[in-house]
C-alpha cells in the first residue's frame, strides 16, 4: 500500500501529547487533562475484517488497527501520545514512515471501557 490519497483520509482524529508531571512522592505520570491536542485527517485500516465490522457496531471491546496520516512534527511516540477517535482512546505503537516522510502509519489498540 504505497503513498497516501487525500480521498482516503476520511476521518478526523485527535492526537494528544501529554506533559509529564511529578507527584509529591516523586512519581512521574502523564497529565492527560493538560495534553496538547491536534486534529488531523486520517485513514482508518481495521486490524481485520471482523474487528472492523464489530467496532463499527460497537460490539467489540478490543479494537486494533492502523491510522494513516500525513507526516507531522513532532512525530507521535508511544511514551506520551494517544489518539482519540469516535469516542474511544487508542494507545499508539511505534509508527512506520511512508515514503520518506510523506506520511505515517500508526498502529493502535483500544480496549473497552
Amino acid at each position: 500500500m504505497a503513498g497516501l490519497s487525500a480521498a482516503d483520509m476520511d476521518r478526523d482524529i485527535t492526537i494528544q501529547k501529554a506533559p509529564y508531571v511529578t507527584s509529591e512522592s516523586g512519581e512521574k505520570t502523564l497529565d492527560w487533562e493538560n495534553a496538547e491536542e491536534q486534529i488531523v485527517a486520517a485513514q482508518w485500516i481495521p486490524g481485520s475484517t471482523r474487528e472492523g465490522y464489530e467496532s463499527q457496531h460497537r460490539l467489540e471491546s478490543h479494537v486494533e488497527g492502523v491510522f494513516r496520516i500525513y507526516d507531522m512534527d513532532p512525530r507521535p511516540t508511544p511514551d506520551d501520545t494517544r489518539i482519540q477517535f469516535d469516542g474511544r482512546v487508542f494507545d499508539i505503537r511505534p509508527y512506520v514512515e511512508i515514503e520518506r516522510g510523506i506520511g505515517l502509519e500508526i498502529s493502535v489498540v483500544a480496549r473497552g471501557e
